[in-house]
């Protein structure tokens, strides 16, 4: 899921249409979104478990092979 909310949702649109996202977008203008998942900056990774639990994050991204190890210990 990606989380939007420092732009506007005209520029969340382009950026989906632009990059071709597939997974789901949460557009929130007043910011609770980041607030109830204690996001503290703009590019981050919250990987949920089915649960919408916190399973892990990380301040700007996770390489490929991180990323499919996290996916795989939720799964």
């Amino acid at each position: 899921m990606g989380i939007g909310a420092q732009d506007d949702f005209a520029y969340a649109e382009r950026f989906v249409s632009q990059t071709g996202t597939t997974f789901p977008m949460l557009w929130s203008d007043s910011n609770e979104s980041w607030r109830h998942f204690d996001v503290g900056r703009n590019s981050s990774v919250l990987l949920l478990d089915s649960g919408g639990n916190l399973a892990d994050d990380s301040p700007g991204s996770f390489d490929a092979a991180s990323l499919s190890d996290q996916l795989a210990a939720l799964t």
